[in-house]
């Protein structure tokens, strides 16, 4: 008996799903529930599991294959193949073929000026990510905010904790989400001319792997310590780093955090990821003179830029939002 196993709805997408590699070979024995290849959604890189128990007699869809859920993956039979089947590529649109690990590797064995004239394939994270920002700032009216806030404070609880090395999103997003709390307009999303309320306490923080964009959610961060908010982004990271499918599922938040401080950025304004009406950008933390008692002395600050949705906010809640932020930075 044979069976045929194809694409699952994966409810993420009503896109095409593009298959990124297999983690069996035809003729191998597969188990119900085993994970037998990758694909890459317009949202996230998922796994997908054997429908049932027996061996994988064909592949019918090759990796950069693009398919619709109900297309056929491949056939499963209950008897050990004689030999190995042939693959047959499944009706699909054609779409480059390889995934970001893929195209690296071409890169480096492929002569620059040749590089410099063929097209470049974007992933289906990536097309998804540059149509979002595109709708994002061509429909909302983005207006821009900037201070600074004295990075002191978070320097020495660093240094209190040095084999520890608290991450500095960990600062931000703790802070962020303890002024949300006062400003909770900045948590509803503008919907058919009215502001819906979240039905979420969460902050994200954009992460960038293999040039695609993640965002990490820490859930009700401004009830949990900067270190407690430090090993649990960690831990989501390596996941997203390493492949982790769920790690890599888009979750909601109220508010984005991104910082290029790490890249000596000074200050930077970013684009509102939708349906949030706010982003958060950080520059580097590095010593300025300012004046303090009348004498001119070095203090270590970074910068704040605050991309808002005017749509729902004005000029002077924002600012308030954006000093909250400094006021929790400054009394850690």
């Amino acid at each position: 008996m044979e069976i045929e196993f194809k694409m699952p709805d994966l409810a993420t997408t009503d896109s095409e799903i593009k298959v990124i590699r297999w983690l069996v070979e035809t003729g191998q024995p597969v188990k119900r529930g085993q994970v037998l290849l990758e694909v890459e959604t317009d949202k996230a890189t998922m796994e997908v599991e054997s429908i049932a128990t027996g061996w994988l007699k064909a592949i019918c869809a090759r990796p950069g294959d693009a398919l619709s859920a109900g297309q056929l993956l491949a056939v499963i039979g209950d008897e050990a193949p004689s030999a190995a089947a042939p693959v047959t590529p499944a009706p699909a649109t054609p779409k480059p073929a390889g995934g970001m690990f893929a195209r690296n590797r071409a890169a480096a064995t492929t002569p620059a000026t040749k590089l410099a004239r063929q097209p470049i394939p974007l992933s289906a994270a990536q097309q998804t990510a540059a149509r979002r920002l595109q709708q994002s700032k061509q429909t909302i009216p983005h207006f821009y905010l900037q201070t600074s806030a004295n990075a002191e404070p978070m320097l020495k609880r660093r240094n209190a904790e040095p084999a520890r090395n608290v991450a500095w999103d960990a600062f931000f997003m703790h802070a962020a989400g303890k002024a949300l709390k006062k400003f909770e307009r900045l948590c509803c999303r503008f919907e058919a001319d009215r502001l819906v309320p979240a039905e979420i306490d969460a902050v994200g923080v954009a992460v960038d792997f293999e040039g695609e964009l993640f965002v990490a959610t820490i859930t009700d961060p401004a009830a949990k310590t900067p270190e407690q908010i430090s090993d649990e982004l960690r831990s989501l990271v390596a996941r997203v780093r390493a492949g982790d499918a769920e790690a890599r599922r888009l979750r909601p938040a109220n508010l984005t955090i991104t910082n290029l401080g790490g890249t000596g950025v000074e200050t930077f304004a970013a684009i509102v990821n939708p349906p949030e009406v706010a982003i958060l950008a950080f520059g580097r933390a590095a010593p300025v003179a300012v004046v303090r008692e009348g004498a001119v002395v070095a203090q270590t600050r970074l910068t704040l830029t605050l991309s808002a949705d005017h749509r729902v906010v004005n000029g002077k809640y924002a600012a308030g939002f954006l000093d909250a932020v400094v006021q929790e930075l400054e009394s850690l």
